[in-house]
């Protein structure tokens, strides 16, 4: 039987997105249902397994004949560099978009600064307040919006993405209730679907990394994965870790696995350390070698998190925070700090998952069991493409 044509829209490596690393495992998933063409910025691919394997179009390059699929698949994230030109064509030529930000301030603000049509579309798309209150965010703090961090809880500007006639699929009831709250997607046109697991690809001992690193082999390790920045309360881990140092016996390292460069006063390269952007294979190889990792959000922006489902797969013990998708994972899967008097509480469960390893061992355990459970390729796909024939 002749597979369904798709055409699918996502940032790919080398492009540095956590949307980059979920598309190639998802890609791979869905060729089994569906004939795949990639649609792509201009750029060259990374893998040899993608470019070998599907016609790829390169947006602004290529001739794109819309009609010719059978299904159009967009991935939207909240970051301008990575999606504007899928945002666009979604706009053009509505299909299903998978929906990993609820919040798309950034991916809106950027796109249509880009074009010099900012302030229109605000007025036209969400009405006068919302244009008053990025005015007075101009005014008070100057023209440089996608530097305001706090604007984006306040202006989420999605209600366009809602209004264009795309399916919306989200991966977590946090986000599917967000969308349905706005009024404006009816729920035959939403679905919550969950995100693939990603498999493991670390081939690194622990003494390559952490000689590489400069990590000492017999320290105990938090990390925390990904980008680095406010919301993820980098700076608060930095002093909860400090904390530890000067207490306890053993030695404490915090290694922020990732690029950003708001917590770069704490680091020392001896307690704190921070990698940079590192390869795949390095990336898995830190959530194995280490003991507790930490994924906070606050404010949440309604997103799931790829190195979360990296995380409880490999049956890690990790420390999160309520909020948005992180609700969803089970209490028996993670261990949870609350956010009032955070740092203490921080400091606290740390200290009582290092003099305790075997409540870690037993949550890591619920972890990988959980992701086995709920997190099945084959079931995944069929939701997909249910929602699609929809």
């Amino acid at each position: 039987m002749k597979k369904p044509k798709m055409l699918y829209a996502s940032p790919l490596q080398p492009m540095r997105s956590g949307i980059s690393d979920y598309s190639e495992v998802l890609i791979t998933a869905l060729s089994k249902q569906f004939e795949l063409t990639l649609l792509t910025d201009d750029y060259e691919l990374n893998s040899g397994y993608l470019k070998n394997n599907f016609p790829v179009l390169k947006y602004g390059k290529h001739q794109v004949d819309f009609g010719n699929f059978d299904y159009l698949v967009y991935n939207i994230g909240n970051n301008p560099e990575y999606h504007d030109f899928i945002y666009e064509v979604c706009l053009e030529h509505p299909g299903m978009v998978i929906l990993h930000d609820v919040v798309l301030y950034y991916l809106f603000v950027g796109y249509y600064q880009k074009r010099n049509r900012l302030y229109a579309k605000v007025y036209e798309q969400e009405g006068t307040e919302a244009f008053l209150t990025l005015k007075r965010a101009v005014k008070r703090k100057g023209a440089d919006l996608l530097a305001q961090k706090e604007m984006a809880p306040l202006l989420p500007f999605h209600k366009e993405l809602f209004r264009s006639g795309n399916r919306i699929m989200v991966h977590s009831w946090y986000a599917y209730e967000q969308v349905l709250h706005t009024g404006i997607v009816k729920e035959k046109n939403i679905a919550k679907i969950n995100p693939l697991p990603y498999g493991y690809s670390a081939t690194l001992s622990k003494a390559e990394l952490f000689e590489k690193y400069r990590i000492p082999q017999d320290a105990y390790i938090i990390a925390s994965m990904g980008y680095i920045e406010r919301t993820k309360l980098n700076h608060i881990a930095c002093q909860a870790v400090r904390r530890l140092n000067e207490e306890g016996a053993r030695k404490v390292c915090y290694v922020m696995v990732g690029e950003g460069f708001y917590a770069d006063g704490y680091v020392d390269g001896k307690v704190i350390i921070k990698t940079g952007y590192t390869s795949l294979d390095e990336f898995d190889a830190f959530i194995r070698y280490s003991d507790i990792i930490l994924n906070l959000r606050n404010p949440s922006m309604g997103e799931t998190s790829g190195a979360m489902l990296r995380i409880l797969e490999q049956g890690k013990v990790c420390m999160i925070n309520d909020g948005g998708w992180f609700c969803e994972i089970p209490d028996r899967c993670v261990k949870k700090v609350c956010l009032e008097n955070v740092e203490e509480d921080l400091y606290e469960k740390i200290r009582m998952l290092m003099e305790d390893p075997q409540e870690g061992k037993k949550i890591g355990e619920c972890a990988a069991e959980y992701m086995r459970q709920e997190y099945q390729e084959e079931k995944i796909v069929g939701k997909i493409r249910k929602f699609l024939e929809r």
